[in-house]
């Protein structure tokens, strides 16, 4: 039975290797970009400049902080 066996050709190898080395490299791209994402958004924040697309839409906003009567 293993006389007839005959092994895959060595391009069908290095071809599944180039794929797993292509999804690895994309994983590793989606969380290092999201990494910065999440410390760029972080350090707006605790400067207190918070981005505009975050603000208040309208007048009524729950975002936006009550007015003060005097």
């Amino acid at each position: 039975m293993t006389e007839n066996h005959t092994p895959p050709p060595r391009k069908a190898g290095r071809a599944a290797l180039m794929i797993v080395a292509v999804i690895a490299a994309m994983i590793v791209a989606i969380f290092v970009g999201f990494n910065f994402y999440h410390a760029d958004t972080l350090r707006e924040r605790q400067s207190g400049q918070v981005d505009r697309r975050d603000g208040p839409k309208s007048r009524t906003d729950l975002q936006k902080l009550p007015a003060l009567r005097q």
